[in-house]
């Protein structure tokens, strides 16, 4: 029971870890991104109305500048969807825990403070044009400083952020290589897939046997000899032959 619970604290821990450093990464980037907006994005000229309003008129510089923010937020967004989750891969296999929620939930947290990061940063480094546009005369040609009046543009990134993620952990779900999730185990309802049929070897062809040939006929007995091989032994004188009965009852000539 012991070791059970520290088993779940540490997966907890972990979980809370991965995230951790997903969330405090995306917002490192976001601020390092600020000043790099601030520094491409162009600005657009126009007249001063006094009291810091500025008619600019609807030039393309005019949105430039917003056209930036979603150019480079929207690169994050997909590169660090992917950063995300081929980071958490490796270590979900090695440690056999599923990570992706919790990077998923931080990686939206941090793409929304990065992009509050990037815009807030850029529009601070801008203060001077800011503040001359304030202290302009009614009149007066100025050079507009950067702004973000669709705000709606900061949820670029972490939407980018959720489809790169789905994207990646779908083609893992087809591949069926998910990290840190268990093989299903079949319950009662369900039944494991039958064994295909082996095929059965095909009979092997017996050899081709020639005919058998019967020994040719040698010659025959010679004439007087016994068929049945049982003649007379060496060294034993031949059987008599017998007299026929003529030769017997014919009476035997007189002496002359």
């Amino acid at each position: 029971m012991a070791d059970q619970k520290r088993s779940g604290t540490s997966a907890v821990k972990r979980q809370s870890a991965a995230g951790a450093c997903v969330l405090g990464a995306l917002l490192l980037l976001g601020a390092l991104l600020g000043p790099l907006w601030w520094q491409i994005a162009p600005r657009a000229e126009g007249t001063a109305l006094g009291g810091g309003e500025v008619f600019t008129g609807t030039t393309e510089a005019v949105f430039a500048g917003e056209g930036y923010f979603v150019l480079i937020t929207g690169l994050a967004g997909l590169v660090t969807g992917y950063t995300a989750y081929m980071a958490q891969f490796p270590l979900a296999r090695r440690r056999f825990q599923d990570l992706r929620m919790a990077c998923l939930v931080a990686g939206c947290l941090g793409s929304l403070g990065g992009a509050l990061l990037t815009w807030r940063t850029g529009v601070a480094l801008d203060g001077p044009a800011h503040a001359a546009v304030a202290a302009a005369e009614r009149g007066a040609t100025v050079q507009t400083g950067l702004q973000l009046d669709a705000t709606a543009f900061l949820l670029v990134w972490p939407l980018l952020f959720v489809l790169q993620y789905g994207l990646l952990d779908a083609i893992s779900f087809v591949r069926r290589d998910q990290p840190g999730v268990p093989d299903p185990v079949p319950g009662p309802g369900m039944t494991e897939p039958e064994p295909e049929p082996e095929s059965e070897p095909e009979p092997e062809s017996e050899p081709e046997t020639e005919p058998e040939t019967e020994p040719e006929a040698g010659p025959g007995p010679e004439p007087g000899a016994d068929p049945r091989g049982t003649g007379p032994r060496p060294g034993q004188a031949p059987p008599a032959r017998p007299v026929p009965a003529e030769d017997r009852a014919r009476p035997k000539d007189p002496p002359r």
